[in-house]
């Protein structure tokens, strides 16, 4: 048995290296066993940490795209949940605007609200405002009541602000140009 395991990490290994298989490759197919392996095979953790094209680390993609056992299988190989890409968001900022409460409180679990929100050109709580996800926005009024008045994104807009826009841009017609709070991709 240890001879068949030792001949498959062998295989595993000399596949992984020709096809290029990586852990962005991993979340972006939702590929939760490859990524173990990917994760398991790295020689340290910078492996981890490489970046796509809006510099997002494989964690922060996970995130964005709302992979909850991925999100967990890099956190626990020592995935960055610091880290923030090129836009300014984090883990917490790309899980909001998933919409996945369940990778909200997995995150929450290893950091903290207030700290995530420091490192964000963007609080969660706004994020959630402008994708209308109300069950976040409720969540996270909860884990900091007093704040909600004093939550604005780096541009100075609050949450009444920001709820304000989505308002209007609910009005538009279909044949309007896009904005940056709805698009023609959604």
């Amino acid at each position: 048995m240890v001879a068949l395991v030792s001949v498959l990490h062998r295989y595993v290994w000399e596949l992984w290296k020709m096809t290029e298989i990586n852990a962005l490759s991993c979340v972006g197919q939702d590929d939760v066993v490859s990524l173990r392996i990917v994760c398991t095979l790295a020689r340290d953790k910078h492996d981890l940490e490489q970046l796509d094209s809006y510099g997002n680390t494989a964690l922060l993609k996970a995130c964005y795209l709302g992979r909850l056992e991925c999100a967990r299988t890099l956190l626990e190989f020592g995935g960055n949940i610091f880290a923030i890409n090129y836009f300014g968001q984090n883990a917490l900022t790309l899980a909001t605007y998933a919409g996945h409460l369940p990778l909200v409180q997995e995150l929450l679990r290893r950091r903290s609200y207030k700290d995530f929100n420091l490192s964000s050109l963007i609080p969660a709580l706004c994020v959630a405002t402008v994708q209308k996800h109300a069950d976040l926005e409720l969540f996270f009024a909860q884990l900091d009541p007093g704040g909600v008045k004093e939550t604005h994104t780096v541009h100075g807009l609050g949450v009444q602000e920001l709820r304000g826009m989505a308002v209007k841009a609910k009005r538009l017609s279909p044949d309007s140009p896009p904005t940056f709070i709805r698009h023609r991709f959604r």
